[in-house]
């Protein structure tokens, strides 16, 4: 999932210098398409790998195969290393985010986990970038009464009382959300055709067009790993091999649900505070604190956010903004690169710098992606508080510090009247041609290792290679030795023993004070005019630090509309 990548303004990517590969053509003539490079690296606000660029015509609804085709834009990182053994096509994620965007800033980390011998193969999924983006202006919702806020007495983050604020108001602003989309779209049948189910079948199309073996060699990410999940469910004997990282439970997704995606939230959490205490000088909040303890550095989070918190009884626009704040610090937990400005920013508001709660902004095209597609997709729909309320009951119980941001959107979904023309039924089980290989962090703050326990009990032979680390998925914390397992699977089809554990390459400590010493030359630097010093965060890293920079009002307002959408 990303949740740094937004498709906003994207309008530029009608793929200048891409080449269409006409019926019953072979292979696809990838093209370099500089003036694209250009553009991905302005937006993204990073120099990202460089990537070459094609079209791919496919059914635009599978249901219906004399439908017009659906021109899918696609991007290839070119293998650095022969003899090239083929192409591994990545899903970065979301939904929402697009192979455009997310492929030149991961590619780095990509290529090193994956191997220099592969091309690195994305798309823009549909509902994405320009393939068929599903569009509603939701800005406009009714107030909701926040009827309590609780604070948690295991020494956790303070929070409002979920169940009591879906019973009073939030599911019904959430269906009036619902029925706008759908007052939106009813007669753009493009909006039903943008499901899982159809990007799964939108791969295997990808796959015949390369005119390699046949065969599928897929890295997922986050809603990639679902993506994954369909795919190895639909089409078991043309899975050659795939990486699932930071995995998303295919259960909850088709439902749904969010499941136990915040179980591992308050660890990471609790990691941040743990680090910062350890890097001491390093660490903002510890200069200002001066602390005793950790806890004592938690105390003072709770304190400042606590009116927040008390001003979300006004009604939506201010719960929503608590909502907001809450993600301006679980997003930052996905790469401990970013974790000394998130202490920075939280500094910020504790020394006064700012107080002042955000104004809910509009969605970008990302957040609608993030709205059609994984609502589309969703089974279980509800036509009362009384059949949902065992759910929010059940999901409140899963993180003591951040149950209350995660389940607004899920109140929409279940009340989302624009289904998926095509839904994956079936179970995700399956023997596939190569088993899978599942790989999750200990300290996910979006993605727990349970799910991929979880995830890979349904496939014969998969093996689940956990590590300690930190943040979302192997790219935040890496870990050689998960990269050197990776590497050894795609090439040579073998899997780690069951059992098996990696550590990080660096202590989340030494992450720490790597990225300040990193930023201090990038800042000296800028400030002598020398351009030889660089940042040793990766661009998606610096893309993520971009998003809680600067004071807290502004790191609230750039993820207001992630706060009210939600993102894997």
């Amino acid at each position: 999932m990303s949740l740094f990548i937004f498709s906003a303004a994207l309008g530029l990517f009608a793929t200048a210098g891409a080449v269409r590969r006409q019926a019953g053509q072979t292979g696809i003539d990838f093209q370099p398409c500089q003036e694209l490079n250009n553009n991905i690296t302005r937006i993204n606000g990073v120099e990202g790998t460089t990537f070459e660029c094609a079209t791919l015509n496919v059914p635009l609804d599978y249901t219906d195969l004399s439908s017009r085709p659906l021109e899918l834009d696609l991007f290839r990182v070119p293998a650095t290393e022969e003899p090239v053994l083929g192409s591994v096509l990545i899903n970065f994620g979301g939904p929402g985010g697009t192979g455009a965007e997310n492929l030149p800033a991961y590619a780095a980390n990509a290529r090193n986990v994956i191997g220099a011998q592969w091309h690195l193969v994305s798309w823009d999924p549909r509902g994405t970038g320009n393939t068929i983006p599903f569009q509603c202006d939701v800005s406009a919702v009714a107030g909701i009464t926040v009827p309590s806020r609780k604070r948690d007495e295991l020494g956790n983050l303070v929070s409002t009382n979920t169940t009591e604020v879906f019973l009073e108001g939030a599911w019904q602003s959430a269906g009036q959300v619902a029925d706008a989309c759908y007052a939106q779209n009813r007669e753009d049948e493009t909006a039903t055709l943008i499901g899982t189910a159809f990007v799964a079948r939108d791969i295997m199309e990808i796959v015949d067009a390369l005119d390699e073996d046949g065969l599928l060699r897929y890295y997922g990410w986050s809603y990639g790993t679902a993506l994954g999940s369909y795919v190895a469910a639909m089409f078991p004997d043309r899975v050659e091999s795939m990486v699932l990282d930071a995995n998303v439970n295919p259960y909850d997704y088709r439902a749904g649900h969010y499941g136990k995606w915040t179980s591992d939230t308050d660890e990471a959490f609790q990691g941040f505070i743990q680090t910062c205490y350890n890097a001491t000088d390093d660490c903002d909040l510890y200069t200002l604190l001066q602390p005793d303890s950790p806890q004592d550095i938690l105390d003072a989070i709770n304190l400042a956010l606590t009116p927040f918190a008390r001003n979300a009884t006004n009604g939506d626009q201010a719960y929503l903004a608590y909502l907001a704040l809450k993600f301006s610090i679980i997003n930052p937990l996905y790469f401990p690169r970013t974790w000394p400005m998130l202490a920075s920013t939280i500094a910020e508001l504790l020394n006064g710098s700012t107080s002042a709660p955000p104004s809910m902004e509009t969605y970008g095209t990302a957040e609608n992606a993030i709205l059609g597609i994984r609502s589309g997709d969703a089974t279980f729909i509800a036509n009362s508080t009384e059949e949902y309320l065992p759910q929010v009951e059940y999901q409140s119980t899963i993180s003591p510090g951040f149950s209350d941001i995660a389940y607004w959107p899920l109140w929409i979904s279940a009340q989302w009247r624009i289904p998926a023309r095509e839904r994956y039924w079936g179970v995700f089980k399956a023997t596939t041609k190569t088993p899978i290989l599942y790989i999750n962090g200990e300290f996910d703050p979006a993605t727990p290792l349970v799910n991929a326990y979880t995830s890979s009990k349904g496939f014969e032979g998969s093996v689940v290679l956990p590590h300690s680390g930190y943040g979302h998925g192997i790219f935040a914390d890496p870990s050689e030795c998960v990269a050197r397992y990776v590497r050894a699977y795609f090439k040579e089809g073998t899997l780690p023993d069951g059992g098996t554990r990696c550590e990080p390459d660096q202590s989340v400590v030494e992450v720490w004070r790597s990225a300040v010493r990193a930023d201090e030359a990038a800042e000296n630097s800028s400030t002598t005019g020398g351009s030889n010093a660089t940042s040793s965060a990766t661009p998606a890293a610096t893309n993520g630090a971009g998003r809680v920079r600067g004071s807290v009002a502004l790191a609230i307002g750039a993820v207001v509309a992630v706060a009210v959408i939600g993102v894997l």
